[in-house]
This record gives C-alpha cells, structure tokens and sequence, in this order.
C-alpha cells in the first residue's frame, strides 16, 4: 500500500477537485467530512509546502470505500477501521453479517432500480413488494435503492418458510422506538460546536445500532432455544 501511495502521490488534487471528482456518487460529500476521515486516521492526504493538502488516487479509492461501507452497510467507523487494515493487509474483510467483501464491491458505483427491475432482480412476485410496502419495511418510490433491494431478497427467502411482511409489521414500530433511543444518546454530539459533531453524531449511532441488533438476535434466539427445549 505504501508503493501504491508513492506511485499516485503524483496526481495529487486538492480538496476542491476531490469533492467534484466524488460528489458524484456522494453527493452529500463535504470538506469537514473529509477532514473528519483523516482526524479519524482512515486517509492521510499529503501535506504541501504551502499547507494545503494533497489528495492521491490511493486516498481518493479509500474515500469512496468508507463512504460505501457507511452508506450501503451502515458500519461506523471503528468498524471500517478495521475493514481496511484487512485490506491493507492483503486480505479480503468480512462484515458483522459474515459477507465477505472485495475492493472492488466496495469502489462500486451505487445501483438504483425501476421498480421492474427490481422485481426482476430479486425474483419477488409484485405481490410480496406491494406487503413489504404497506407493512412499511420499503418505502415506495420511483427508483429503488440497492438497501430495497436487500430487504425485498430477505424478504423472498422468509416466504420460502411462511414469513411474510404482514408478520414483521412491529420491526418498523420498534425500529422507530430504536431511532428514538439513539437520537436521544447522539442529539447532544450533533449539537456540539465542534465542526465535525454531526459527523460523530452520524457514526456513534451506526455503532449503537450494531450493538442493539446484537442483543435483539442474541434475545431472540434464546427465546428460539427455550420454546425448543
């Protein structure tokens, strides 16, 4: 990695060309969010004579993976920390869930469907779409994104055994009452005058979700194994 950050220091940009560059797959990009990815230690732009910072095409892919990571996996950073120094290292990194990931999927230009093509995709019947929707687990729209299209395969496979959107009607409700307990814990950072609070607001309550997901799959389960004893 480090001969690779050698060769491409050379075509450096500045922080204006980077947000041109990659705005146009993260539109939502900002200086004080790349500020904040160094500050956390996940690029180190070369610093000029004069000051200003250098970014090569080795810091511009790392940009883009943690902006994917976060964006279609939803992982805070101390997480994707961990994803690039597997990658640094040569390996390929597995998420929470057991997927295993590659470079490339994480360079990858974000996917948008029509709703057609993502009945098509997923193999759902426009049925088992039209329930998810009404249960609130999707939410309509002209052009879907690649976490619809996550949900509306989930959701195939569970039909498979009977499970239908009907039944999963109180996820959204206890969802919303989980955003409403992560709210609470991260308005405080977001407010904070520091130029990244927002950005830490963002990232500890990916963090909090991941830890409450654990102990909802850990209760459940044990709920599982006691009604089979």
């Amino acid at each position: 990695m480090a001969a690779e950050r050698a060769r491409s220091a050379a075509t450096g940009l500045s922080i204006g060309q980077v947000l041109t560059q990659v705005r146009i797959q993260f539109p939502d990009l900002t200086s004080t969010k790349l500020r904040y990815l160094e500050d956390e230690g996940l690029i180190t732009p070369t610093r000029l004579s004069s000051g200003y910072r250098s970014y090569s095409t080795h810091d511009i892919n790392r940009i883009r993976m943690v902006l994917t990571l976060q964006r279609d996996h939803f992982l805070p950073l101390r997480v994707i920390h961990g994803i690039l120094s597997e990658v640094d290292a040569g390996r390929k990194p597995v998420l929470p869930s057991g997927t295993e990931l590659t470079v490339e999927s994480m360079l990858s230009i974000e996917v948008r469907y029509t709703r057609s093509e993502l009945l098509a995709k997923s193999g759902a019947p426009t049925a088992l779409l039209n329930d998810a929707i009404t249960a609130g687990l999707i939410v309509p729209a002209e052009i879907y994104s690649e976490d619809a299209m996550s949900i509306l395969q989930a959701l195939v496979e569970l039909s498979k055994s009977g499970i239908e959107p009907r039944h999963m009607r109180g996820l959204k409700q206890q969802a919303e009452k989980d955003a409403q307990t992560l709210r609470n814990v991260v308005l405080p950072i977001a407010k904070s005058s520091s130029r990244v609070g927002r950005q830490r607001a963002i990232d500890a309550a990916r963090d909090l979700a991941l830890n409450l997901e654990k102990v909802r799959i850990a209760v459940m389960m044990r709920s599982v194994d006691e009604s089979i004893d």
